[in-house]
């Protein structure tokens, strides 16, 4: 058996940007599963010598994993660049070895031949087919352990006798095919993406050198939620709102964010404000304006925005929680989206909020909501939570975090609606009566300009203008918890 954690070293060739992430999403799931993957896009710092790390990588390591792409095979015959390099370092070490098993070549985005001359008639795992990646990753894993198949059959005995009598035994196997069973067993076990990579988001954000690394693993997971929105059943606007399809909807949305949840959770609490710019970037991406159709579009408008808000609840509760108001605003108000198509754009807590649509009755048919005042905020603080346990592991703190972020909500929204009526988005403070707006009001007092929130722009950084709206706000409330019989 290897050793508990063996070292492995990655060599691959920067093809493209989606070639990087790939090898990040590979080496992320190898460390994930026991494996000391060492890769340049976490162990390589600007200044270092970069034929120096590749050397020192290349033979330290137990196993070294070579990445053979097309590119990577033209480069290693060519002996060009950083893979040239690499090739005479190998090929070094092979000549006297010829028969060592520590390099393992994977073929992904190969050509012909799949592998370089150099690594001889090595078997090469193929990584090719994204639908086969679970079966090839667990083939890696096992040759690093060195754990054998345990489909292997155990070794029988003859079936002759010495007068050479005796038949031949046919044994008998129970082989799965993949059925409706085994796929389920398959997403259960097999991390995806975003939960594979959160390790490496938090690893990026602690080097700020590596922005365009950040970039590459956040904005695609962004992106793939925003396909799985825009190909569900949320943006259909002709079919009759029903407690049925309605909640098909939902479970379609959070289905389709939870990886791009987390990764707002983990920017929201860690993220500086020079990487707060890419978590913008991905809650921006589904962030989806409502099209203008149908019979029954202005019942279900409000449903498209969902998944922007639950995002929004996710990175700024988190941001909360660290006490991280720069981040917080940007989520709020740099992030931009309109009303409809041909509307201006407003900051997002704005656009989110328009036509009160997150508190249409319809909202009651989330689950256990119905006689909930406040459904979508009560939903998210019992959904939510695990995507922020790691960060807020307290309950009493993740509620007074959940609190807040919503107060700050109600107050965004106003500081930007100028119609002459108050009005705010509310949420579960109404009737938690936890003093919370009282608390705000004595910081204001106490602590003026330097208050974190204005510090970070909020109310245009004016104390005079966050009691005004506190004060607004305040009888806003008693009004709703009057109408509501909240006492």
């Amino acid at each position: 058996m290897a050793k508990t954690a063996p070292n492995v070293f990655i060599s691959y060739s920067h093809d493209s940007p989606t070639h990087k992430l790939w090898v990040l999403k590979l080496a992320s799931d190898l460390r994930g599963n026991g494996v000391d993957a060492v890769l340049d896009q976490w162990d390589l710092s600007p200044g270092q010598d970069i034929a120096a790390f590749m050397e020192m990588g290349l033979k330290s390591a137990d196993r070294v994993i070579v990445v053979c792409s097309n590119i990577y095979v033209e480069r290693a015959e060519e002996g060009k660049g950083g893979v040239g390099y690499e090739k005479m370092i190998v090929t070094a070490e092979l000549i006297p070895n010829l028969g060592t098993k520590k390099f393992i070549p994977i073929i992904r985005g190969s050509g012909t031949p799949p592998v370089p001359a150099f690594l001889g008639y090595r078997l090469y795992i193929d990584f090719e087919d994204d639908a086969k990646y679970a079966t090839s990753l667990e083939t890696l894993l096992r040759e690093i352990f060195e754990v054998p198949d345990p489909g292997k059959p155990p070794l029988g005995s003859s079936p002759f006798d010495g007068s050479g009598e005796g038949s031949a035994l046919v044994v008998k196997h129970d082989f799965v095919t993949t059925s409706d069973t085994a796929k389920q067993w398959i997403e259960l076990h097999v991390p995806d993406e975003a939960s594979a990579l959160v390790g490496t988001i938090k690893g990026l954000i602690s080097k700020p050198s590596h922005l365009m690394a950040l970039h590459d693993v956040v904005v695609p997971i962004a992106l793939h939620a925003k396909e799985q929105v825009l190909a569900s059943s949320l943006v259909k606007y002709s079919e009759p709102p029903t407690e049925a399809s309605f909640l098909q909807r939902i479970s379609e949305a959070d289905a389709a964010t939870n990886d791009i949840c987390q990764v707002l959770a983990v920017g929201g609490f860690w993220a500086s404000a020079n990487e707060a710019k890419i978590f913008t970037t991905a809650l921006k991406q589904i962030t989806i304006v409502p099209q203008p159709q149908g019979t029954f579009y202005e019942l279900w408008e409000n449903v498209i925005r969902y998944p922007s808000l639950r995002g929004l609840y996710c990175g700024g509760i988190a941001a909360v929680a660290n006490e991280s108001y720069v981040m917080l605003r940007r989520l709020m108000v740099d992030v931009k989206s309109r009303e409809r198509h041909q509307d201006a754009e407003l900051p997002l807590i704005r656009a989110l909020h328009t036509g009160a649509g997150f508190a249409q009755r319809q909202w009651k048919w989330l689950p256990e909501q119905e006689r909930h005042y406040f459904p979508v905020s009560d939903y998210f603080q019992e959904t939510l939570k695990g995507f922020l346990n790691e960060f807020v592991p307290d309950d009493d703190e993740y509620v007074r975090a959940f609190d807040r972020f919503e107060l700050l909500q109600a107050l965004t929204y106003a500081d930007f609606d100028k119609r002459e009526r108050f009005w705010a988005p509310l949420g579960s403070f109404v009737w938690r009566r936890s003093g919370l707006i009282e608390q705000i009001e004595s910081e204001l007092d106490t602590q003026g300009v330097e208050w974190a929130p204005l510090q970070a722009g909020f109310f245009g950084g004016s104390p005079d203008r966050a009691k005004q709206l506190l004060a607004s706000l305040k009888e806003f409330v008693g009004l709703v918890r009057g109408q509501l019989g909240i006492w």
